[in-house]
């Protein structure tokens, strides 16, 4: 459906309903983001604990800005939701501010998700002349380039979708993992993922052990996500997770070489350990937020961490589970309700107008 032809006059229209919505906490790099953005789109910035040259930057940056903020740092799924919240817009773009955009991109994206709702685009991953800098960018292609997801970015989708998916963007209480949630829920609502490989996007060069910490945070993310049921919890998780990271890190070394799958191997350590982190000392405070309905959803053939693909078991699992929460979450009969032709509309809901909060 992306490749659809769109007249140009109609792609105006959606530029001019289309929202670029960055999380955004003490990155300077968010002003070279900000002047990739090539179309005259709403720019959204949710911050979550600003540094003051931030704040600085913002106050004297001559495009307008929509800004709203949130108490809880490091949250990028309640900054999103923050964001989604203060735009009426149709189409939100979700971006890093570590990231830029190819030229043309913003177009491209927001001429696909005419006929689409949800559109993926490609990182490209920046290198700089350090071994560890290579070697983050051999893994990360190699993590997310080999199935097509809704992880962002770049990730542009109509926001009618929400009320087919559970009714919330982003769930609040995942810190980390927000995005491949938000993929699982895609899927139980048959809503598929368009990937769109010449929507570019460039990362900057990672250095040191920094994406050590993001697989950390990203395991802390998976801990909270399956006491809560939206993730499942191998039923014999020590054999599933030696089972699992043996055949990741051996089909990593045949793509990406044996460095990538050794560096590889200690992000997944650095993930374990962040999950563990997680149980034992929840670092986030969110225990006492759970739902009432929050329980495991066990299964001998858990979801692997190197994927979203989940199976039909895995499915009817995780359907039931967001049943048992009250959030019931059906299969979209006809796709065609995100056509252009219902575009225009304020689709506001009143979720957003609570800023996504959970029941």
């Amino acid at each position: 459906m992306a490749n659809d032809p769109v007249d140009e006059a109609v792609v105006d229209k959606g530029v001019a309903r289309t929202s670029v919505v960055i999380a955004l906490r003490d990155d300077l790099r968010i002003a070279d983001c900000i002047a990739s953005i090539d179309e005259d789109v709403e720019i959204v910035l949710a911050l979550n604990g600003p540094s003051d040259a931030v704040l600085k930057l913002i106050a004297e940056h001559p495009r307008p800005l929509t800004v709203t903020e949130i108490d809880d740092v490091g949250n990028l799924g309640a900054a999103y939701n923050a964001g989604a919240a203060a735009t009426d817009r149709q189409y939100l773009l979700l971006m890093d501010s570590d990231c830029v955009f190819a030229p043309g991109v913003v177009r491209a994206m927001v001429r696909a998700v005419l006929t689409a709702p949800v559109v993926k685009g490609q990182v490209v991953y920046g290198e700089s002349d350090g071994v560890l800098s290579k070697l983050t960018a051999r893994v990360r292609e190699f993590d997310e380039g080999d199935y097509i997801s809704a992880l962002s970015p770049p990730l542009i989708y109509n926001r009618e979708i929400v009320g087919h998916i559970g009714g919330y963007h982003f769930d609040e209480l995942i810190h980390w993992c927000e995005d491949r949630e938000f993929d699982f829920r895609l899927q139980l609502a048959g809503i598929p993922v368009v990937y769109l490989p010449e929507a570019r996007i460039f990362h900057d060069a990672q250095h040191g052990f920094a994406n050590m910490r993001s697989y950390f945070r990203y395991g802390v993310g998976e801990g909270i996500a399956q006491e809560t049921g939206v993730f499942t919890t191998p039923a014999v998780p020590v054999v599933w997770r030696l089972f699992e990271a043996s055949r990741t890190l051996a089909q990593c070394a045949r793509v990406k070489g044996v460095g990538a799958a050794a560096y590889y191997g200690l992000l997944k350590a650095a993930f374990h350990t962040g999950t563990v982190h997680h149980l034992l000392n929840d670092p986030y405070e969110v225990r006492d937020r759970y739902p009432v309905s929050a329980k495991r959803t066990r299964m001998v053939r858990s979801i692997p961490q190197h994927s979203t693909r989940l199976t039909k078991a895995q499915m009817r699992r995780l359907r039931r589970a967001h049943w048992e929460a009250g959030r019931r979450i059906e299969r979209v009969a006809d796709l065609s309700v995100f056509h252009p032709d219902a575009a225009g509309r304020d689709v506001r809901s009143a979720a957003d107008e609570s800023r996504q909060q959970q029941a």
